[in-house]
C-alpha cells in the first residue's frame, strides 16, 4: 500500500506533465492552423513571418507551461523549487530572445525589400548579424535583471575587456566598421554588379562582418576584405539606374557620304529597337559623327539597354544587323590602309610606293 502511495505521489505529475504537453500540443496544431488559413487571405506579409519565426519556440513554450504547472502539483524543496523556476524563466526568455530576433531580421528584410534600393539599408549578413545580436543582448541584460543579477559591474567590466579585446583584434575590428561603412553608405547592395579599380568585378553576393562576397562573371565566388572595398575606386553598374548605353564605334570608306550613313544607322536602330529585346524603345538612338581616321570615316552609335546584362544578348545581333544593312547600301566597311614612301636609294626598291592591306 505504501509503495502505491508512493508510485502515486510520482505518477499523478507526470500524468498531468503529459496532459499539459498533449492538449497544449493539440491546442498549438488547431491555432497554426487557423492562422496560416487567415495568413492565406491575408494581403500582408507579416502574418506569415509571425507563424514562420513561433512555430518551433512554441513547442519549447508548451513544454515550459507543463513544467510550471506540474511544479505546483508536487511538494519539492524550497531552493530546488527557486532554482527550477528560475531556469524555467531563463528558457522562457531565452526562446522569446531568440524568436524576437529572427522575427525583427525578417520584418527588416520584408520592409527593406519594398523599398527603392536607393533609399534602403542594404540587408545583408552583417546587417543580420546585427540585428540578432542587439536583441540577443538586449535579452540576456534582461534575464540577469531577472535573475538577480547586477548588471552594472559586469557592464564595467566589458567595458574594461572590451578595450583589451579591440586591441588584439584591430583587424577584424577594421574590416568590421569598414563594412558598417559600405552599408550605411547605401551605394553598394546585394545583387548590384560592380567593379573594383584593382580589377574584380561581379556581382554582390554579401556584405558580412569581415569581407565582401562577389559572384564573377566566370561563376566563381571572389572574396574582399571590407577595408580594401572601402579604400577602393568602385564602379557601380547599377547606380544611378539600371539601364546602361552601349557605344558601337563604325567606320566606313571615304568614299561614303557621310549624311547618307548617319541616316541608315538611325534607321536601322530603330528598326532594332522595335524587334530586340532588351533595348529600350523609349530611348532615342544617338548617331554622331566622331572623327577622320587613318584609313576610314568614324561614327558612333549609341543605343541604351535595360540593364548590364542585357548588352550581351544584343552586342552580336546589332553588329549583325549593321553589317548586313551596310551591303544591301552598298557602303564600304575598310580594312586597316597603311601607304609607306620610301626616300631615293639604289637598289629596285627606289622610290617605291607601297600599299599594305592587314585583315582586322
Amino acid at each position: 500500500m505504501t509503495q502505491l502511495v508512493e508510485m502515486a505521489v510520482w505518477l499523478i505529475p507526470l500524468a498531468i506533465f503529459v496532459a499539459v504537453l498533449v492538449v497544449g500540443y493539440l491546442v498549438r496544431a488547431a491555432l497554426y492552423r487557423l492562422l496560416t488559413r487567415w495568413a492565406q487571405k491575408s494581403a500582408t506579409q507579416l502574418d506569415d513571418i509571425i507563424i514562420a519565426t513561433t512555430k518551433l519556440p512554441s513547442l519549447l513554450w508548451i513544454l515550459i507551461l507543463g513544467a510550471l504547472i506540474t511544479l505546483q502539483t508536487v511538494e519539492i524543496p524550497e531552493r530546488l523549487d527557486l532554482i527550477i523556476d528560475k531556469l524555467l524563466v531563463a528558457l522562457l526568455i531565452l526562446s522569446l530572445t531568440l524568436a524576437a530576433a529572427r522575427l525583427l531580421v525578417a520584418v527588416i528584410q520584408q520592409y527593406a525589400s519594398r523599398l527603392p534600393v536607393e533609399s534602403a539599408l542594404p540587408m545583408t549578413g552583417l546587417t543580420q548579424t546585427l540585428t540578432q545580436w542587439a536583441v540577443i543582448i538586449i535579452g540576456v541584460l534582461i534575464l540577469l535583471s531577472t535573475l538577480g543579477v547586477n548588471i552594472t559591474p559586469l557592464l564595467t567590466a566589458l567595458g574594461l575587456g572590451g578595450l583589451a579585446v579591440a586591441l588584439a583584434l584591430q583587424d577584424t575590428l577594421s574590416n568590421l566598421f569598414a563594412g558598417l561603412h559600405v552599408i550605411l553608405a547605401r551605394q553598394i547592395h546585394p545583387g548590384q554588379r560592380i567593379r573594383l579599380d584593382s580589377g574584380e568585378e561581379g556581382y554582390v553576393v554579401d556584405i558580412g562582418w569581415r569581407s565582401t562576397t562577389l559572384r564573377s562573371p566566370s561563376n566563381h565566388l571572389v572574396i574582399i576584405p571590407n577595408t580594401k572595398l572601402a579604400g577602393s575606386i568602385v564602379t557601380n553598374y547599377n547606380m544611378p539606374d539600371p539601364p546602361v548605353n552601349i557605344v558601337i564605334p563604325v567606320g566606313v570608306s571615304y568614299d561614303s557620304d557621310p549624311e547618307h550613313v548617319e541616316q541608315v544607322l538611325k534607321d536601322e536602330a530603330n528598326k532594332m529597337i522595335q524587334q530586340l529585346p532588351g533595348l529600350i524603345r523609349d530611348f532615342e538612338p544617338i548617331v554622331r559623327f566622331q572623327s577622320f581616321g587613318d584609313f576610314s570615316l568614324n561614327f558612333t552609335l549609341i543605343v541604351r539597354v535595360e540593364n548590364f546584362d542585357a548588352q550581351f544578348g544584343v552586342w552580336g545581333e546589332i553588329h549583325k544587323r549593321i553589317f548586313k544593312r551596310f551591303q544591301q547600301e552598298g557602303i564600304e566597311i575598310p580594312f586597316p590602309v597603311r601607304t609607306v614612301f620610301l626616300k631615293d636609294s639604289p637598289g629596285p626598291l627606289g622610290r617605291a610606293k607601297i600599299q599594305q592591306k592587314e585583315g582586322r
